[in-house]
């Protein structure tokens, strides 16, 4: 008999590959191979007793504060149970009041992450945009789209206008005057077929005219709801951003008191007004670097699991962002190995789409990712 310590991140059908169990018995041993953490907060001292109780039963934990017992009135409290114990614990917890019935139709929901990540390429058409690498003109535009299609991105993001801290809309004619040209070349060579294009704007009449040429996704950082009617019209996929204020002022002092608990009601009470319009392809983007301190981005990353409840795909684009410099102090062009960190956790904690200045260092790294992630064992 020979032992050996490996990576808890193994897949597990890997390695159940070379073990060959039983399938039935392979179906329910994998629900006790991933571990899960619920952060609850403020949850009723009776609800946190019952939980407690109801998780040892079966193995689970919950972690709550020590005055809870001696009849401290709610806490915080921290839920640890695989995927068996969670499907358990739902079933019970519906049963009970205090609250748990809430609980309950949470743990109920699917927290699905994506196989494989897709790339969203940036070009930008505008002389102001904060990374000078991805600005393009009518000479450049096609050559570095075509690049970046085959470098590995599925989508191209193009932008006429800058939405950089402290930036101002440049008005409709003039962001018209900059798209109008290179959006019409992309149709006329077909490139739309190649990828998934969609424009990085929130004026109705430029929307419209990107998606009249082959243009798929609306990419509104305003949340402009109202856009949503133009994107049923076109039967086109809706990217909702998260913004703490607009690109002048969303970085003076950005503030939150629940960062997450404000964003995930944000999403829910604008989905909730856009599957009015019978728009159903929706993104939700969290929005890194847009109204958020460099503290509240990286938790945004590191717990954008979270957001995986909603069931749609979740987009990240922290791509060369001051974030970076807060942490490992650099100029834009010195940020790709920070870029590369962050959108790798991003696709680790549930994004699937990742918008990048830098093709095909993205598809080369998520590529070797999935290759060492898809090992088994001997």
């Amino acid at each position: 008999m020979k032992i050996f310590k490996i990576n808890s991140d193994t897949d597990f059908n890997a390695i159940c590959d070379d073990i060959k169990p039983q399938i039935t018995g392979k179906n329910i041993m994998e629900k006790k191979a991933n571990l899960n953490f619920f952060y609850i907060k403020d949850i009723k001292a009776a609800a946190a007793n019952i939980l407690k109780q109801d998780a040892l039963s079966i193995g689970a934990e919950l972690v709550c504060n020590d005055g809870v017992i001696l009849g401290k009135e709610q806490t915080n409290a921290l839920l640890v149970a695989n995927d068996k114990q969670v499907q358990i614990l739902a079933k019970k917890e519906l049963l009970q009041d205090f609250g748990l019935k809430n609980l309950a139709n949470f743990l109920k929901l699917n927290f699905i992450k994506a196989k494989k990540p897709e790339i969203m390429g940036v070009v930008n058409i505008n002389e102001d945009s904060f990374n000078a690498q991805s600005r393009v003109n009518m000479s450049n535009a096609i050559s570095k789209i075509e690049e970046q299609i085959q470098a590995g991105a599925s989508y191209i993001d193009i932008g006429g206008v800058s939405s950089r801290p402290g930036s101002k809309y440049c008005g409709r004619e003039e962001e018209f005057r900059r798209i109008k040209d290179i959006v019409a070349e992309i149709y006329r060579l077909n490139l739309d077929k190649k990828a998934k294009f969609s424009l990085d704007s929130f004026d109705e009449y430029c929307l419209e005219y990107a998606l009249n040429h082959g243009f798929k996704m609306i990419n509104d950082i305003s949340a402009n709801l109202s856009l949503c009617e133009l994107g049923a019209k076109y039967n086109a996929q809706y990217c909702l951003m998260h913004m703490q204020g607009d690109p002048q002022t969303m970085q003076q002092e950005p503030h939150y008191d629940d960062v997450i608990g404000e964003i995930d009601s944000f999403f829910q009470d604008a989905l909730e007004k856009i599957y009015k319009f019978n728009l159903v392809d929706v993104v939700l983007d969290v929005g890194i670097g847009f109204g958020k301190t460099a503290e509240q981005n990286l938790f945004l990353i590191k717990h954008l699991e979270h957001f995986l409840h909603f069931g749609l795909p979740l987009l990240v684009g922290a791509s060369r962002k001051s974030v970076i410099n807060a942490y490992s102090p650099s100029i834009i062009k010195d940020r790709l190995a920070g870029s590369l960190y962050l959108h790798l956790k991003s696709y680790e904690n549930g994004a699937s789409i990742i918008r990048t200045h830098d093709v095909f260092e993205h598809k080369q790294m998520f590529d070797m990712h999935l290759a060492v992630s898809e090992l088994g064992v001997w």
